[in-house]
């Protein structure tokens, strides 16, 4: 028996087609709809901050963090993280009532 007889003649030229595409990383022919991508101006100005800050080292503090993550060894100081929004909290609350 013969794949074409039982799925069609395109359907194991179609799968051939699909993996090339795959390890192209493109698909022929024409574009019918196209994505979009906005990053908002929170971000924008977070990157900004970030990219303006005195630590110097805060890339390698992140990669740290991203290697203990993945290894299973991260962990989160609860009283630290407490007092930090708690912290965060007081500065909101005086802001407002100025």
């Amino acid at each position: 028996m013969k794949i074409g007889q039982l799925y069609g003649n395109n359907y194991a030229g179609g799968i051939y087609k699909i993996n090339d595409e795959r390890k192209n990383g493109c698909v022929e022919g024409k574009t019918v709809n196209k994505s979009t991508v906005e990053i908002s101006s929170q971000a924008k100005a977070l990157v900004k901050r970030i990219s303006e800050s005195e630590d110097t080292n805060f890339s390698e503090k992140v990669e740290s963090i991203r290697r203990s993550i993945q290894s299973g060894t991260y962990s989160v100081d609860t009283g630290k993280l407490a007092d930090k929004i708690l912290e965060k909290i007081d500065a909101e609350k005086v802001q407002n009532e100025q």
